[in-house]
């Protein structure tokens, strides 16, 4: 919050592509993507490199890391295999909202 009462206007916490076929958890830094083949359709790599594969739900399917945020994999999930996908259309991600 500014002195004056007002939202700050500083960069957001999440990080996003064109087609929410990438993003960058808040919290823990790891990053959610589209992954180009049929493993799993959601790769996290965290800070330290570690890869893993999810489905959309979160569930493990293949790599070191075990454990994604179910949200996140939803939302790279439903922006499907191309850019311009349901979530690219997302009202949520159009405009910066501001408060007076």
């Amino acid at each position: 919050m500014l002195p004056d009462g007002g939202l700050s206007s500083g960069p957001s916490p999440w990080r996003w592509s064109s087609a929410v076929r990438r993003i960058q958890h808040a919290l823990s830094g790891a990053v959610y993507e589209w992954a180009e083949d049929d493993v799993g359709p959601v790769q996290v790599t965290d800070k330290r490199g570690r890869q893993g594969r999810f489905d959309r739900n979160g569930r493990w399917v293949l790599g070191e890391l075990r454990v994604a945020d179910p949200e996140l994999c939803r939302w790279i999930e439903s922006g499907g295999p191309k850019p311009g996908g349901a979530a690219a259309r997302s009202r949520r991600f159009e405009t910066e909202e501001t408060f007076s």
